[in-house]
């Protein structure tokens, strides 16, 4: 049980000490760290199953909203990671950016429309009240990175341009969009948020791989569970794209966007998740990424 006794004792100390004063990550409780890291699995767990117990109907879109808890996960895990070791060393702002503008434009359509949330009950409350977490957790990480932590923040490897990845999503959430919500403004919101939600991954992985060294664990772990939250989005609209057909034509444009974009956020991902499976199968605290050095942005 010293493994428990650790990471409470971790989560206790956490938010309580003054850390920001300190310029290094020495001193790390590592074993309260990884305590800590296996009680927030166990308290995410036990709240989804009490989520699917008592609010879900148990319907199958509900998988959406249990995908929105996983990509939560990740950014609890990731900023205990950040306030342990007092660094955000190989974070990209960029991204964190990029996930508040993404997951703030979708929440103006799923707090007042309907037609992209799961039909589920789970779909209600609680899958707009984790993105809003997310949101949270995300704009708090932005603020370590520029101004608690700013000293370890690698600005000189954070260089993708956001405009290029921001214009072309709006563009052509402009010009390709469903009619779910049954309004023209919040169905481009959706999609706007959907083609940004493709893209917003680019910067940390462009970053990481200007790095050319090891990733943390726990960094690792921020984007296993953002791949994991793809996975699970990707096979709910694999079964649900088709109610986006026209039923006079059955052509299917809008939904075959949707696969596409969730394809290419699991392609982009996928070199990534294979150098990290590749480090826990070799027992490494870590993963080491290829190189891009020489080339410019």
């Amino acid at each position: 049980m010293a493994f428990v006794a650790d990471g409470i004792d971790f989560l206790a100390n956490l938010f309580s000490s003054n850390q920001s004063d300190c310029k290094s990550g020495g001193g790390v409780n590592h074993s309260g760290l990884k305590g800590a890291n296996g009680i927030t699995y166990f308290a995410v767990t036990f709240m989804w199953l009490m989520v699917w117990h008592k609010v879900s109907q148990k319907d199958f879109s509900a998988i959406i909203t249990a995908a929105a808890t996983v990509q939560c996960l990740g950014f609890v895990l990731l900023t205990m990671k950040v306030r342990a070791t007092r660094s955000v060393a190989g974070i990209s702002s960029k991204t964190l950016v990029m996930y508040v503008l993404c997951l703030c434009i979708r929440l103006c359509s799923t707090t007042i429309k309907k037609g992209y949330i799961p039909v589920d009950r789970s779909g209600h409350y609680f899958y707009q009240f984790m993105d809003m977490c997310t949101v949270a957790l995300a704009m708090q990480l932005i603020f370590l990175c520029h101004k608690t932590y700013q000293h370890s923040y690698q600005e000189e490897h954070d260089t993708m341009p956001l405009l290029p990845l921001i214009i072309p999503s709006f563009i052509l959430s402009c010009c390709v969009h469903g009619n779910l919500n049954r309004n023209l403004f919040f169905d481009i919101v959706w999609f706007f948020s959907l083609n940004l939600e493709t893209v917003m991954m680019i910067p940390q992985l462009w970053m990481m791989s200007k790095i050319g060294g090891k990733v943390n664990g726990f960094s690792a772990q921020f984007v296993a569970t953002n791949m994991l939250k793809n996975v699970m989005t990707f096979t709910f609209w694999s079964w649900a794209y088709t109610e986006l057909a026209d039923k006079e034509t059955g052509a299917n444009m809008v939904g075959n966007q949707i696969m596409l974009a969730y394809v290419v956020q699991l392609l982009l991902g996928a070199d990534f998740m294979f150098y990290y499976a590749k480090g826990m199968l070799e027992g490494t605290d870590g993963v080491v990424l290829p190189s891009t050095d020489g080339i410019e942005m």
